[in-house]
């Protein structure tokens, strides 16, 4: 399929996001070049999840050489800024390659520039398209401080009662910290990657049309096409869902939306891996004989884990 010349007007939004259950505001920041900037939205609770793109209003065409930012982590009750470098040349040419859209068949490039702060002063940048998100760097941010009553005013607390009052009215945070805490170095380890693919082991006369993989870095991506076709093994994090489509063989369209479960799908990759982290290893879908379920298993040249945990559902497509 021909792909189409980015556009000279280039526009895309500025995101942000935080890991669940670890929510954080921002006060201020921005992506920026020497003369011009596209601001990070501010204000209001971010942490809608580990790359999501949880909240963005502003837009911009420019190609950033740098972003700062200075933000507040609830569960930490510390402020953190950061003034970092990007590689704008990466970044161009990644808004010009773009991607062909499994749905429209059509060429668009990235939408969204996302600031992911989670727990540590740890911050990872994406950018987002319609069929892919990939991780442009990760960064360290160090920890600051300010008058309250600058970053929230006349709210009628102090700072350690309005921190208190904010968390409390989440349940399910409070849970999670009293049994978790502040998990430091979690999403350092999302970030390592394996080489691996995707294997399907269907019927004969079935056919896989393409699969999204989502990554607990919070990358994503749609395989189809020629990629689908070649499935060459790559350097890939490890995949928190995966969503597939295919035809079994009387022409039946299916779909399935799988998760995996985190501390399953860690420790087989840990397992495989254990004595060759360079390896090539396959993650192995098998549509059972009685066409009910799927199957599941981490394979190397030497060794299979078979994953049992996850939550798969399948549906027929019309």
């Amino acid at each position: 399929m021909q792909k189409e010349t980015m556009s000279t007007q280039l526009e895309y939004a500025s995101g942000i996001c935080a890991p669940e259950l670890y929510p954080v505001r921002v006060h201020k920041g921005d992506f920026y070049t020497a003369d011009d900037w596209l601001p990070l939205t501010k204000g209001g609770v971010v942490e809608a999840g580990w790359g999501d793109n949880g909240m963005n209003m502003s837009r911009s065409g420019i190609i950033p050489t740098g972003f700062k930012v200075t933000y507040f982590s609830y569960m930490e009750n510390k402020f953190y800024k950061g003034d970092f470098a990007l590689p704008s040349d990466a970044i161009r040419d990644l808004f010009k390659e773009g991607m062909i859209g499994y749905r429209s068949k059509r060429y668009s490039t990235y939408d969204a520039m996302i600031v992911g702060m989670a727990p540590g002063g740890v911050l990872v940048v994406w950018m987002q398209g319609i069929d892919k998100q990939i991780e442009i760097g990760r960064y360290q941010a160090t920890e600051t401080d300010m008058e309250w009553e600058h970053f929230i005013p006349k709210t009628g607390f102090t700072r350690d009662e309005y921190v208190t009052n904010l968390i409390n009215r989440r349940p399910e945070v409070v849970a999670n910290f009293q049994k978790n805490g502040l998990m430091l170095g979690l999403w350092d380890t999302y970030r390592i990657k394996y080489s691996w693919r995707p294997k399907f082991e269907f019927p004969e006369g079935s056919k896989v049309e393409g699969f999204e993989l989502r990554m607990y870095i919070g990358e994503y991506n749609f395989i189809w096409g020629d990629r689908l076709t070649k499935n060459d093994y790559e350097k890939r994090a490890i995949t928190t869902s995966m969503d597939l489509l295919w035809a079994d063989e009387t022409g039946q369209d299916f779909g399935a939306d799988i998760y995996f479960d985190e501390a399953e799908i860690f420790e087989a990759y840990k397992l495989i891996y254990r004595d060759d982290k360079e390896q090539d290893a396959e993650l192995v879908i098998k549509y059972n004989d009685t066409r009910t379920s799927l199957e599941f298993y981490l394979r190397s040249k030497s060794e299979e884990i078979e994953l049992e945990k996850m939550k798969v559902k399948i549906y027929k497509r019309t």
